[in-house]
């Protein structure tokens, strides 16, 4: 008679293996891991140490397997109770976290870089489990051998997300990672850019950037930087997101998510899929394209320059007003592009630009794009190259004005506010999987992109108890679970705070960026650990359409300033304008978090106040900081303090004429003690009346008086 139990075991072996099949290469090296996992429904130490040789790839494993191992490995940390100090002391010590076994032997000083607040031991645990139970959803769903199928398919999934993998980076080597990297892209020659004239901040702050970065990340970078090689996408990189390296849709740049780190790489741009990665473009739809987009897939030399000039004075403004972050990426390093990816081989841009065999289709409609680009760079810049015989001289003059470039930067995020809203809404699983990667999806694939995005706008996320019928059911399902409600309105009265800030700060030294550094598909979310903790930080990037003082600067152009301000205002706020505020920064982060009014108040007295506060606070640095003051001249401050001075006072002005003309010849007054010439209070008023409905929406900066009831009311109760 058969034995009932060695059957069902010998069925669900079975079954199991077939289930793998379509998960892995080697089914069989897969299912002997799986199989043994899950009979440790309890921790256990032997296993520990298996998995942490099989990680370290001391078995010979593939990547795939040791990312498997790693998360079974925090599946059975999450198993030990907190108060198993001696079992955390010898898992943390193998993990190299400790330079060896003791109680009074402190955690390596490295993790405080990584975001953990403590190196005392019985500190760290607790703050090391809260880590490791983000993925608590998918742990929980682990049953020994009465998992689920969907459950345990969910547990691969998630293995497969290197970034997620906590305990990735204590067992992956970062020249490992950079080898898995360049399996996924294409590489070819880059020279340094040798910029003649380069701002003397920019090397003490990329150094200062790479300083902080914790070890891990610092290693991966810098291997990736050192040989100023150009990195492309190729057909195997993913557009899935957090992936190892990921190719974010409606993008042309690589991202690199370090396994384990909250921390992402960018590199400024890649190329597109398919034959060409470099093309040229002067129109697309009927209408001309803008100058740094007519090198199709790339950048231009002096744009990158440019733009990361910007930031690290942007940066560095902000940290000497805030004494905090700025929350922009970080530029790290700049390359000329050399060689392009052609045909599998390598050719240098002249050749590629130049040769039809080379370059291939389409050919004619790129050298015509070419031609009518050099034309209108002659055009608007004033410059050309002197002409030249046959069909390469044509290709240097493009190639001499555009400068084809690519640039690593360290701090961006993918997560653009733009996609986001699109993937939360009812339409996220046809954007993401039909249209984006080109698959179907099943609902539980849906449910999962969901649940992804969802812990990265949250930081901390609790599923709801709900089966998956619908995008838009699950997300609102969500949304209503108790703590991920109260978690989802802290964090979005936490993100128009950074927001504020960041611009109040703008604001203040009198500048802006047209826009392109405030919409929305410019300006992500990620979630990151700091101090024990889990929060969501907005992080602003693209910075070149940005204008800031310089030291030479002497003026204050209001005249030009404001129209340039009020893009920026249009894309983050919004609310002036009904029709245009759901593509504002404000609109995509309530649609995210499913703002109701109750909350939309409370965020514009919080944006009020940080936006108030941070506007005065580097107004008052400008005045005494001499630190911060080296990066304006004096006149230009005076000019900029000159201007908010004419602001408050228009904004005194009201029917009564005498006071109205005391009002005014005070200020005429003041304008002539500055050696202002004749003419200068009307011109500077013509600005004001022109922006007045701007002006008055942010009465609240220029005078104090704006705020008190009765005055003004009706531009102050919503001036944002």
């Amino acid at each position: 008679m058969k034995d009932p139990e060695r059957l069902s075991r010998t069925s669900r072996e079975s079954h199991l293996h077939q289930l793998l099949t379509s998960h892995f290469h080697d089914p069989n090296q897969a299912f002997d891991l799986i199989a043994e996992f899950l009979r440790h429904e309890t921790y256990d130490k032997g296993f520990c140490l298996r998995l942490i040789a099989l990680a370290k790839n001391r078995t010979g494993a593939t990547w795939e397997m040791r990312r498997l191992a790693v998360l079974m490995l925090e599946n059975q940390v999450l198993k030990l109770d907190p108060e198993q100090v001696d079992e955390f002391d010898f898992l943390l010590t193998q993990l190299d976290l400790k330079p060896e076994l003791g109680l009074d032997q402190k955690i390596a000083s490295s993790v405080l870089k990584e975001g953990f607040s403590t190196t005392n031991l019985r500190q760290f645990i607790p703050e090391f489990r809260r880590k490791l139970e983000r993925l608590s959803r998918v742990h929980n769903q682990i049953k020994g051998i009465k998992t689920p199928e969907s459950a345990l398919c969910e547990f691969i999934e998630r293995s497969r997300r290197d970034c997620k993998l906590s305990l990735a980076r204590y067992v992956f080597t970062a020249d490992e990672v950079v080898d898995e990297i360049l399996k996924i892209v294409q590489v070819t020659d880059g020279v340094e850019d040798l910029d003649l004239s380069p701002d003397p901040l920019m090397k003490g702050e990329i150094k200062r950037a790479l300083e902080v970065l914790p070890d891990f990340e610092a290693r991966i970078l810098k291997r990736l930087f050192e040989r100023s090689n150009i990195y492309w996408v190729s057909e195997p990189t993913s557009s899935e997101i957090n992936s190892l390296v990921e190719y974010p849709m409606t993008t042309v740049v690589l991202v690199i998510k370090p396994p384990g780190s909250d921390i992402e790489f960018e590199i400024k741009r890649a190329g597109r899929k398919g034959q060409n990665s470099l093309n040229v473009v002067y129109a697309r739809n009927g209408y001309t394209v803008p100058p740094s987009h007519r090198l199709d897939g790339g950048c231009m030399q002096e744009l990158l320059r440019y733009e990361a000039s910007n930031a690290c004075r942007i940066g560095t403004i902000f940290r000497l007003v805030h004494r905090s972050e700025a929350p922009i990426p970080d530029y790290i390093s700049r390359s000329t592009i050399y060689g392009v990816p052609a045909r599998n081989s390598e050719v240098h841009t002249l050749d590629y630009f130049t040769e039809e065999q080379i370059f291939g289709d389409r050919f004619r409609q790129m050298r015509i794009a070419m031609k009518e680009s050099v034309d209108a760079f002659v055009t608007e810049d004033g410059q050309s190259l002197p002409d030249g015989p046959g069909p390469l001289a044509l290709t240097a003059k493009f190639i001499g004005q555009t400068g084809p470039a690519q640039a690593i930067l360290c701090g961006t995020s993918s997560f653009r506010l733009d996609r986001l809203a699109t993937y939360l809404s009812d339409k996220g699983p046809k954007e993401y999987f039909k249209r984006g990667l080109g698959v179907r999806c099943t609902n539980e694939e849906a449910q999962r992109l969901a649940d992804e995005l969802l812990e990265e706008v949250l930081g901390i996320y609790q599923p709801p108890s709900v089966t998956y019928e619908s995008h838009e059911q699950y997300v609102d399902a969500a949304f209503a679970v108790p703590q991920n409600r109260v978690r989802a309105d802290q964090v979005y009265l936490s993100l128009v705070e950074q927001i504020a800030k960041f611009w109040g700060t703008f604001l203040a030294i009198g500048g802006f960026s047209r826009g392109e550094s405030f919409v929305a598909r410019n300006v992500g979310l990620r979630s990151v650990w700091v101090e024990g903790q889990w929060k969501v930080e907005i992080i602003f990037m693209d910075h070149d359409a940005v204008v800031i003082p310089w030291p030479g600067d002497g003026q204050f152009y209001a005249k030009g300033a404001m129209p340039n301000i009020s893009i920026d205002e249009r894309y983050i706020w919004g609310r002036y304008n009904a029709r245009r505020f759901a593509t504002s920064e404000m609109g995509y982060l309530q649609s995210i978090y499913r703002i109701g009014s109750d909350m939309d108040a409370q965020g514009l007295t919080v944006a009020k106040r940080a936006l108030k506060d941070a506007y005065k606070k580097t107004q008052h640095e400008l005045l005494t900081n001499p630190r911060l003051k080296q990066f304006f001249s004096e006149v230009f401050i005076d000019r900029l303090l000159v201007w908010d001075t004419l602001v408050g006072g228009y904004l005194q002005m009201n029917g009564d004429k005498s006071a109205n003309a005391r009002v005014k010849k005070q200020l005429k007054e003041m304008l002539a003690a500055k050696g202002y010439r004749n003419g200068a209070y009307e011109s500077y008023m013509g600005t004001i009346k022109q922006y007045s409905a701007f002006l008055e929406r942010y009465s609240f900066l220029f005078d104090d008086k704006a705020e008190k009831p009765g005055e003004r009311q009706s531009s102050v109760d919503n001036p944002l």
